[in-house]
């Protein structure tokens, strides 16, 4: 688990990633689909969208490393994907602070705001995320 100074305002070590999705490399699309890379760019986009599903797992990666195995029995999360999207090859940071914690049963439930970064400054993925962490 990493370790976060457990206070209002203390944010969580940002995570750089490389985005991938396996099946936008390998996997063919309907014509009409935000995953194919020309209808995409046809309206406005800068390629084909990587899935939700892909970015939800990447969003709780620094949550897994902060909770540990609390997060699968206790976490919540909620994001809104925004703007141009993530693409395929995007370099992200990912990155959290925390804006509430409530005493409860076994510990503390931990309340984060999140989000997701491109180099351009552009912040495609917001959210709020929550678990309890054991004391």
């Amino acid at each position: 688990m990493t370790e976060v100074v457990l206070e209002v305002g203390a944010e969580l070590p940002q995570l750089s990633k490389t985005i991938y999705q396996r099946a936008l490399a390998e996997a063919a699309f309907a014509a009409d689909s935000i995953h194919n890379d020309s209808y995409t760019r046809g309206s406005g986009y800068p390629g084909a969208l990587v899935s939700a599903y892909v970015l939800n797992g990447y969003m709780s990666e620094p949550l897994v490393r902060m909770f540990g195995a609390s997060w699968f029995a206790t976490g919540r999360l909620a994001l809104t994907f925004i703007g141009k999207g993530v693409q395929q090859g995007d370099q992200v940071m990912i990155g959290g602070q925390v804006t509430e914690i409530e005493p409860c049963q076994g510990g503390s439930r931990i309340s984060l705001e999140i989000w997701m970064d491109k180099v351009d400054g552009a912040r495609p993925v917001v959210g709020r995320a929550s678990a309890v962490l054991a004391t």
